[in-house]
């Protein structure tokens, strides 16, 4: 940190109202004002500008949902048990460097091996490695034969729960990771299944809410979300299968849906590379996930896009197509799918300070080369991403985040 950065053009603050004449000053690490450019402040000669061009200011991006360990190859699971914790460890790191480059200041990590991701994002915070910030739940609790195992411990009854919600914990956790039903990435078990009682579910969540972190809960199908919420979750992982009775909860609770159909959209667009077991749970999963979401986005569900980073042909750094598909598929406005991907993204790792632009805020910011207001895959197109006052070096040539068609 250090210096002044300036930023002049079209602002888009997220936390007030769009400035077409605006300007953005980051000092010493902190935005310092951002307002009208006629009413700003005098900068010093030695500030840095930054070539806006006719391009976009607005708050850096933040995924709620990946997993550092993997890199988006064909066979999930085997990159992940077939790699040692060094390797898994440098993938992580250049994984989160990559979201970095793509616009994405800070990613929520939901599952990976022992402490890998929080030891990453522990290097990237004291500026060890570069990357964007990491929010790390640890291990997923997954029940024995469930979901994900390879990404997490595997335990059942409360004490049990409890007892591995506070391991993680004591590592650096951000929060904790319940896998609370079946999942994609895993045939055998029902999509729906529910393996956990609520009381162990609840067990598992209070020893994290009393820490005050956060409680995400893997969840497709109604039961076992139900259990999840009534059990002090957060925010709710996938949602893929919501009736209105569940949606109801969700606006009772306040948690957070988190959706994540970029990772299924970019299976389906690759179905004749990755395990044919799985491309059925995703076709199966595709159209009524699609409607569920719908559903929630009617009833006023806060939603937080993310892309479940690292599954089968789906690199880090691609949130912004996961905002692109909240308005295609679900119906946002693009104003709510850029909320989606910045402050109420933030508000799933429990950071009120990011995904906006606001005097003392951290200066995360991202130039973009169109308006996303007036088209969301301008997001896509990112020309400049700032952290912390400071210019991040990119590519000449940002790689594709959209796999292989």
């Amino acid at each position: 940190m250090g210096g002044i950065l300036v930023l002049r053009g079209h602002v888009l603050p997220v936390a007030g109202a769009p400035l077409a004449d605006g300007l953005v000053v980051v000092e010493d690490g902190r935005i310092s004002y951002v307002g009208p450019a006629g009413r700003g402040p005098h900068v010093a000669a030695t500030a840095t500008e930054v070539d806006v061009g006719g391009g976009t200011v607005l708050p850096g991006m933040i995924d709620a949902h990946v997993h550092l360990v993997a890199d988006g190859a064909p066979d999930f699971m085997g990159s992940v048990v077939g790699s040692t914790p060094a390797a898994l460890a440098a993938v992580s790191a250049a994984n989160a460097l990559r979201a970095l480059q793509a616009g994405t200041v800070a990613v929520r990590d939901l599952g990976a091996p022992g402490g890998i991701a929080i030891d990453v994002g522990r290097e990237i915070a004291a500026g060890r490695l570069p990357g964007a910030g990491v929010s790390a739940a640890g291990r997923a609790i997954t029940a024995p034969g469930g979901h994900i195992p390879y990404l997490g411990v595997e335990v059942l009854g409360e004490e049990a729960m409890a007892a591995a919600a506070r391991e993680e914990l004591a590592r650096g956790a951000g929060g904790i990771k319940l896998v609370a039903t079946g999942g994609v990435l895993t045939p055998g078990a029902a999509l729906g299944n529910a393996p956990f009682a609520e009381d162990e579910l609840a067990a598992a969540a209070a020893a994290a809410r009393d820490q005050g972190r956060w409680v995400a809960a893997h969840a497709i199908g109604n039961e076992g979300t139900r259990r999840a919420l009534r059990a002090g979750a957060t925010s709710v992982e996938h949602g893929y299968l919501l009736d209105d009775e569940t949606v109801g909860l969700m606006a009772t609770t306040g948690a957070v849906l988190v959706t994540t159909q970029v990772a299924v959209a970019r299976m389906l667009r690759n179905r004749h590379l990755v395990d044919p077991a799985v491309v059925a749970r995703a076709e199966e999963i595709h159209g009524v996930a699609v409607e569920s979401l719908r559903r929630a986005a009617r009833a006023g569900i806060p939603i937080a896009g993310a892309t479940d980073a690292g599954t089968p042909f789906n690199p880090h750094g691609g949130v912004a197509e996961e905002a692109a598909l909240l308005v295609a598929d679900i119906g946002l406005t693009t104003t709510q799918a850029l909320r989606a991907v910045t402050a109420t993204a933030a508000r799933c790792l429990l950071r009120p300070d990011l995904g906006h632009l606001s005097v003392g805020a951290p200066g995360h910011v991202v130039v973009t080369a169109g308006n996303p207001l007036d088209d969301v895959a301008a997001l896509t197109d990112v020309r400049a991403v700032v952290l912390a006052g400071r210019q991040v070096d990119r590519p000449t040539t940002t790689p594709t985040t959209g796999g292989t068609a």
